[in-house]
């Protein structure tokens, strides 16, 4: 196992530490002071936050926005040479968590309006309707619905059945809208002290630094907008999938993937983590007992699935094709494949051809699903020869890149996961992680839009060429290493 020396003095960067924590605070403060204004406030507008700036310029609130965004940015970087130092220890990193998180717990949701979404939800089940079957159109009018954003307000619930169950319960609780948010962000704080918790001891055994992964994966400005700001149910998917692959790596592998089929009864993506497991215990077990691997590693993800679902008494709809469609039916630029279908598509119309650009979108997504399909499986008979928890991670990357729909929060699946493998030194994973959430604004709409496809789609292409060209792709995967 490799260790990183922290016997070296400190570069002059490094020794700014407390600066950087303070400049990260300061922004984190500015942040949720004018995201009183502009952020993911409650409808209608006369439902303002708990507290509240007002009567400043608009165009002021935005510069002010975006100072703090950039107070941020800069603060978590600067930190990130302390960690790459190893000086960033587990219980330091506990404690800058609670300077940069706790201003953006206490104010209004930023980036996503997805937290009205959960509390319709769980009003939904409460009331003892099903939200598989029935959208929050049906609660009638009022600030839940007002809050919404429009494109989920009469869509059913694309989210796995404990965490129905988990707003079900959170729902009979009661209390005002505002209270409601607080309550849900409380459940998520449970899925980042699982990363907390369990992300350090798997950097350990697979040779990282603690501290970086912590950096990279709950320090990070998308780990907190996602986790916190945004209050993502992915939070608590991506701790529980962590939580499962420590566990796991640990030698207790049953117990491993039955955390992570309770992370998919969450969000269906900890599944991913599921089938790269039962591929490595197949390839490592004896060849006798490779079939009874595979099929206790199977069972034991179906028990749980199974037990949660009937549990929740709200079916299999969960699973359904119309619910899996779910994610598809939004077309925003941040989506790879949108970008790419649609910047190909206006080309097209621009010369001439007969094929529209929404035609265009449905073939790219379409080649994709199928490239993606493929590299996942590429990824899967690599078990034998490459890290398992590395290949997870890219796993999660290549299908979040390859998905019909993709949000910047989507990107902490595999972000959180590559934080504790060798990766987390790649400056590519530290730039997404710092700059993804910037493609939406700070009340959860998408930033690239019309003409802004003469960029995204370009951007499109030549990333794919520089992949593409000299087998690049190949070092996303890591360095070979014989897997006993």
């Amino acid at each position: 196992m490799t260790t990183v020396a922290t016997s070296q003095p400190l570069s002059p960067f490094a020794r700014l530490a407390p600066l950087w924590v303070a400049l990260g605070a300061v922004g984190s403060v500015i942040l949720v002071l004018f995201g009183t204004m502009i952020g993911a406030l409650p409808r209608p507008g006369t439902t303002s936050w708990w507290f509240t700036l007002s009567g400043i310029n608009n165009s002021l609130v935005h510069i002010g926005f975006y100072a703090g965004v950039l107070l941020v940015l800069v603060g978590w970087w600067g930190l990130g040479a302390y960690a790459r130092q190893g000086r960033l220890s587990v219980a330091k990193c506990w404690g800058v968590l609670v300077v940069w998180a706790t201003p953006l717990f206490l104010g209004p949701p930023l980036w996503s309006r997805d937290l009205y979404s959960y509390v319709a939800q769980g009003d939904l089940a409460h009331a003892g309707m099903n939200p598989y079957k029935v959208a929050p159109d049906a609660l009638g009018p009022g600030p839940i619905t007002s809050s919404i954003s429009t494109v989920w307000l009469h869509t059913t619930s694309p989210y796995g059945p404990l965490f129905v169950m988990v707003s079900k319960q959170l729902s009979a609780i009661g209390g005002s809208l505002i209270e409601q948010l607080f309550i849900y962000r409380g459940v998520e704080l449970i899925g980042i002290a699982l990363i907390m918790v369990c992300l350090p001891p798997l950097a350990r055994r697979l040779g990282s630094d603690p501290g970086v992964a912590l950096w990279l994966a709950v320090l990070s400005p998308l780990a907190l907008w996602s986790y916190v700001a945004s209050g993502h149910n992915d939070t608590l998917m991506i701790g529980l999938m962590i939580a499962g692959l420590a566990v796991a790596k640990s030698g207790r592998r049953e117990i491993g993937i039955a955390l992570c089929a309770m992370g998919a009864a969450i969000k269906l993506p900890a599944a991913g983590a599921i089938v790269f497991l039962i591929a490595e215990a197949f390839v490592k077990g004896q060849k006798k007992d490779r079939v009874g691997v595979v099929a206790k590693g199977a069972l034991i993800t179906l028990v749980v699935l199974v037990g949660i679902t009937m549990l929740s008494g709200l079916g299999w709809a969960w699973l359904s094709p119309a619910a899996l469609k779910i994610p598809t039916e939004i077309r925003v630029l941040s989506t790879p494949l949108v970008s790419l279908g649609n910047f190909i598509g206006a080309i097209l119309h621009n010369i001439g051809l007969p094929i529209t650009v929404h035609t265009m979108i449905s073939i790219v997504r379409l080649l994709g699903s199928i490239a993606t399909a493929l590299a996942v499986l590429y990824l899967l008979w690599q078990v034998r020869s490459y890290e398992i928890v590395r290949l997870i991670g890219v796993a999660l990357l290549v299908v979040v890149l390859g998905s019909p729909t993709v949000w910047p929060w989507y990107f902490m699946w595999a972000v959180a996961v590559l934080a504790a493998t060798s990766a987390q030194r790649s400056k590519a994973l530290a730039a997404l992680a710092a700059l993804a959430m910037l493609v939406v604004g700070a009340g959860g709409t998408p930033i690239l839009n019309g003409w802004m496809v003469w960029i995204t789609g370009p951007l499109m292409v030549v990333a794919i060429a520089y992949f593409a060209s000299g087998q690049r792709w190949k070092r996303v995967i890591g360095e070979p290493q014989r897997v006993a």
